[in-house]
């Protein structure tokens, strides 16, 4: 789910909470359960809204567009990379692997949910550490040369759309856009602990199972929805242009 984009992550707690509604109608109890589900609520409305702003304005679009792409980028050279995952033990592909992952899961598994001016810097870190001597041959060895030079021009033109537009009110948009995507996240992982771990912890607490058993089909149902329409995409690795989410 942490994949989601931001409106597939809307549309999935939209659908969480009028399934949750028509199966217990107004006969939940549970404070906290509720608490979580109007807060969700209420941020996916506000996330909308400020998606519907930004697409009104032909500066953000630019903006959200060349995100888009660096993003994109940003996934393709993380999926390129582990197509060598089970590579041969201790072959050169295996040991650049490793390396490389270490570096990506340690520092910039997060930069495509960062807000917008950390992920640039955060970027400029990831290419500055490939450049470097120790990863240099790993790029090399797992034939990652052209992904890295399309994250760098990527980031190089979201920052030239960026830095050059005078509206800060629609950077603001898109600044705030990417903080309420991270925090309607964040709380729909807290609601989804405390659903799972009250469920597990009284065989009598029905309520609580049956939210569970909404919140666990509202996913089956959600991620096959989204798994059925990226399945559809395809990674070129030479122009590697499709989005992947």
């Amino acid at each position: 789910m942490k994949r989601f984009t931001q409106s597939e992550l809307i549309e999935f707690v939209n659908a969480l909470v009028n399934s949750t509604k028509s199966a217990l109608s107004d006969s939940l109890t549970d404070a906290i359960a509720k608490k979580y589900l109007q807060k969700m609520e209420i941020d996916a409305n506000e996330l909308e809204s400020t998606r519907a702003t930004i697409l009104k304005s032909e500066t953000s679009k630019q903006i959200l567009e060349a995100d888009r792409v660096r993003d994109r980028a940003l996934s393709v050279f993380r999926r390129l990379m582990q197509v060598y995952e089970l590579s041969e033990d201790n072959s050169p592909e295996a040991i650049a692997y490793e390396e490389l992952n270490e570096l990506w899961t340690k520092k910039y598994e997060a930069l495509p949910y960062l807000n917008l001016a950390v992920e640039t810097s955060g970027i400029e870190d990831l290419l500055f550490d490939l450049s470097t001597s120790k990863y240099t041959a790993n790029i090399q060895a797992l034939n990652l040369k052209d992904a890295v030079e399309k994250i760098r021009k990527a980031n190089e033109e979201f920052k030239q759309i960026y830095d050059t537009s005078s509206d800060e009110n629609q950077k603001r948009s898109n600044y705030d856009a990417r903080a309420l995507h991270l925090d309607l996240m964040e709380t729909l992982q807290q609601y989804d602990d405390y659903v799972n771990a009250l469920s597990r912890s009284s065989e009598n607490n029905k309520e609580m199972v049956a939210l569970q058993n909404v919140l666990q089909e509202t996913k089956k149902n959600h991620l096959n929805y989204v798994s059925n329409r990226h399945g559809k995409l395809t990674i070129d690795r030479n122009e590697a242009t499709e989005e992947i989410a």
